[in-house]
Parts: structure tokens; C-alpha cells; sequence
């Protein structure tokens, strides 16, 4: 992930890549974000667009993390947490 970016990522993709990482499945990761399991699909793709890279290998019943979503995932779980946690205090 060496590619320089001249604008912020959007939060709400960052979300569903951070649930759908976590959990690695589509459907669970759209009933905890109350999303459709197809919004959670297209905001991950414009993420990897966005990226210029794939975050997951999708297989026919199940994903996993590329070893570049990996690393995105421990960023941003970690980010994410801190983020929540400051505006519930």
C-alpha cells in the first residue's frame, strides 16, 4: 500500500471493509452494519478502486483477506476503535 493519496478515505467504506474483515463473511458483516449485504459488497469495491488494489479473495461460500487487506484491516480496526471511543467518552 505505497500509493500517495491527495484526499482522505471516506469513513462509511472504511466501516465495511473493518466488519467484513473482521467477521469475513458479507452477510454478517451488512446485519451488523444494518446495511443490505449489497451495499456492503459495492462500498468495499469502490474501496478497492479507490486503493487501486483487491482487499479480499472471494471464494464461492466464503473470503479472505489479501495480505494487503491485512494489513488495511489492523490500521483500521485499530483507528476505528479509538475514533469510537473518543466520541462515546
Amino acid at each position: 500500500m505505497s500509493h500517495l493519496r491527495t484526499r482522505p478515505l471516506s469513513i462509511g467504506p472504511l466501516r465495511a471493509f473493518e466488519c467484513t474483515g473482521r467477521l469475513l463473511n458479507f452477510r454478517a458483516a451488512a446485519e451488523e452494519l444494518a446495511l443490505s449485504q449489497s451495499a456492503v459488497s459495492r462500498q468495499i469495491q469502490s474501496l478497492e478502486e479507490e486503493l487501486g488494489m483487491s482487499l479480499f479473495l472471494r471464494h464461492s461460500r466464503t473470503v479472505e483477506l489479501t495480505e494487503a487487506g491485512l494489513h488495511l484491516l489492523r490500521t483500521t480496526s485499530a483507528v476505528l476503535q479509538e475514533l469510537d471511543n473518543t466520541v462515546m467518552q
